[in-house]
């Protein structure tokens, strides 16, 4: 009967031990979540390195933040949680402008010179020739016009050549 209260006292002492470690390691190990909101992403996960966190990226959106830059971040900045969870994050892909002008079959100049104006930057320019275009005109543009972006390409006929006799 001894041997029964022994093996049913190391039981509860095994069980008990086991609840304190658990609640010691649950409670001890929760860090609080750093703002992440303006930096970029190499700076927050250095951030969240040194906290024992890991990032996660969850996708990219438009925002008045610059592009590159956090602008949100699940679970929020002062939540308390556990080392060695991910923190998801939002990725700021700058401002998305409401309208862009339609620049197609004006002069490449008369263009830039509208689109500088507006604040759009001209993110990638591309020549090609064109027997139906004027040379240095727009032929194309992305997005189109009327849609949304935060910068545009354009699709410009090249100088023709002078004919050779």
């Amino acid at each position: 009967m001894k041997k029964f209260f022994y093996i049913l006292g190391a039981i509860f002492a095994g069980f008990i031990s086991g609840y304190l470690l658990l609640s010691f390691v649950i409670l001890s190990g929760k860090v609080e979540v750093p703002d992440l909101k303006g930096k970029d992403i190499v700076q927050a996960n250095q951030i969240l390195k040194e906290k024992g966190l890991y990032i996660r990226i969850d996708g990219q959106e438009y925002s008045d933040n610059p592009s590159g830059t956090i602008f949100k971040q699940e679970p929020p900045a002062g939540t308390k949680i556990k080392a060695g969870r991910e923190i998801g994050v939002i990725i700021s892909k700058g401002l998305r402008f409401n309208v862009l002008p339609d620049v197609t079959g004006i002069s490449y100049e008369e263009a830039e010179k509208r689109l500088q104006e507006s604040g759009i930057p001209i993110e990638k320019v591309i020549y090609i020739n064109s027997d139906s275009h004027p040379p240095l005109t727009v032929i194309a543009q992305r997005p189109e016009p009327n849609e949304g972006g935060q910068a545009i390409k354009l699709l410009v006929s090249k100088k023709q050549k002078e004919e050779e006799n």
